[in-house]
C-alpha cells in the first residue's frame, strides 16, 4: 500500500522545503563563526564597499535567516517568506565570501527555484531534477585528474581510510582504479537524466552518499563534518524527488527554463579554465584547489586559534612554522575556504597588515603544479 502524502507534486514540494529548511538550518547553526564577524579568520567581502559593515547587521542577518527557517519548517509554506529568506542570506553571503560554499549555493538555487515556480510543483521537481544531474555530473568531471588520484584516492581513501600500505598498492596497481569514481559519478548522471525509471538510478546515488559519510563521518576520518549534514539532505533530496516517476518534460518547458541550463550546465564548463567559481561547478574533493599557508618566524606564542592548528615546517625556509588556511577555517568555522585565486590575495593582505608585527609571510601551493606563489 502507497503512502498518499506523496502521491502528489504538492505533497512533494511541501516535503522538499521542509528538508531544505530542517537541514539549512542545522547546517548554519554547525557553521554560526562564519556568519559572523566575532571570530579570528579574516572577513573578506567581494568589494571595499562592504567591508566596513557593523558585526551587528551580520548577528542580525543570521538571526532573521535561523526564525525563518525554523517558520517555513512549522508553518505553512509561504512565498513572501521564501523570498525575504532568500533575499537575506543574499545580502549575508554578499558580506563575505567564505560563505560561498556549495552547500549554500545549492539551498540558494531550490529556495529560488521554489520561489519563481511557487505555483507551479511539476516545474519545482523537474528544476531540482536538473539541478541534482549537474551536481553529480560536474562533481565527476572536476575528479578526472592525477591530483584526485594521488592526493584523495591514495592518502586519503587507501591509505588513510583503509590503511594500505604502499607496497600493496603498487604491487597491484591500484592507482587508477580510483578511476572509477568519476566515472561512476558520470554514469550516475547520465543515467538520472536518461532513465525513464529513475528511481534505481537513486537507490545508487543514496549508496554513494552513504559511503561518503562511512568514509568522512564520525565514525570514519571525521573530516569536514559541514559536509555530512549536506550529505544526509541529499540523501533525503533523492528521496523525496524521484518517489514517483518525474513530470513530463516538453521542449517549450526546456525553452522557458533555459537560464537553469545556462547556470547549471554551461557556466559550470568554465571553471576548468578558472573563468567560474569553483564551488558553483561543484568541484568537489578533487585534489586540485590550490592551499593556502600562512608562516610565521616562530610559532606564534598567543592564545587564539593557533595553538590549536597542526603546523608544518616551511621547507623554504626552515626556522619557518606555517599553518594552513584550510586547517585554520575547519577548526574555527567547521567549513573549508573558497578556493579563489582573488580571494586567496585578499585574505593574504588582510593577514600581512593584522600581523605586521610577526612578520608573517603568506604562500599559495598548487597541487596540480607542486609550485609555490609568494603572495
Amino acid at each position: 500500500m502507497q503512502i498518499k502524502i506523496f502521491l502528489t507534486r504538492e505533497r512533494q514540494v511541501v516535503y522538499l522545503i521542509k528538508i531544505l529548511a530542517f537541514f539549512w538550518f542545522i547546517t548554519k547553526a554547525w557553521t554560526y563563526k562564519a556568519w559572523v564577524v566575532d571570530r579570528e579568520y579574516p572577513v573578506i567581502a567581494p568589494s571595499e564597499a562592504l567591508d566596513h559593515i557593523p558585526g551587528s547587521v551580520h548577528i542580525v542577518l543570521l538571526f532573521f535567516s535561523f526564525l525563518a527557517l525554523l517558520a517555513i519548517l512549522m508553518l505553512k509554506q509561504n512565498r513572501f517568506l521564501l523570498t525575504l529568506l532568500f533575499a537575506a542570506e543574499l545580502l549575508s553571503c554578499a558580506l563575505d565570501t567564505v560563505r560561498w560554499q556549495p552547500w549554500e549555493y545549492m539551498y540558494l538555487c531550490i529556495l529560488l527555484v521554489l520561489i519563481i515556480n511557487f505555483m507551479k510543483p511539476q516545474n519545482i521537481i523537474l528544476l531540482v531534477h536538473w539541478l541534482l544531474v549537474s551536481v553529480y555530473l560536474f562533481s565527476g568531471l572536476h575528479k578526472f585528474s592525477r591530483v584526485f588520484l594521488s592526493e584523495v584516492w591514495v592518502k586519503m581513501i587507501l591509505t588513510g581510510y583503509l590503511h594500505f600500505p604502499l607496497p600493496l598498492i603498487l604491487t597491484y596497481k591500484l592507482f587508477f582504479a580510483g578511476l572509477l569514481i568519476p566515472l561512476t559519478e558520470i554514469m550516475l548522471a547520465a543515467l538520472l537524466y536518461r532513465m525513464k525509471n529513475k528511481k534505481p538510478v537513486s537507490y545508487m546515488l543514496v549508496f554513494m552518499h552513504l559511503g561518503i559519510l562511512l568514509l568522512i563521518g564520525p565514525f570514519g576520518l571525521q573530516y569536514n563534518s559541514v559536509v555530512w549534514f549536506w550529505n544526509l539532505f541529499m540523501i533525503c533530496l533523492l528521496f523525496v524527488v524521484y518517489r514517483q516517476p518525474l513530470p513530463v518534460q516538453d521542449r517549450r518547458f526546456c525553452i522557458r527554463q533555459a537560464y537553469w541550463t545556462v547556470i547549471w550546465f554551461i557556466l559550470p564548463v568554465f571553471s576548468f579554465s578558472g573563468m567560474w567559481y569553483q564551488y558553483f561547478s561543484f568541484n568537489l574533493y578533487s585534489g586540485k584547489n590550490a592551499y593556502l599557508y600562512i608562516c610565521f618566524p616562530q610559532r606564534p606564542a598567543m592564545k587564539s586559534i593557533f595553538i590549536k592548528l597542526p603546523h608544518y615546517a616551511n621547507h623554504e625556509n626552515q626556522k619557518e612554522v606555517c599553518i594552513g588556511l584550510q586547517d585554520w577555517a575547519m577548526a574555527e568555522m567547521s567549513l573549508v575556504p573558497l578556493p579563489e585565486p582573488e580571494i586567496y590575495r585578499k585574505i593574504a593582505e588582510r593577514l600581512k597588515q593584522k600581523y605586521a608585527g610577526l612578520r608573517v609571510s603568506v604562500f599559495l601551493y598548487n597541487p596540480v603544479t607542486g609550485k609555490r606563489t609568494d603572495l
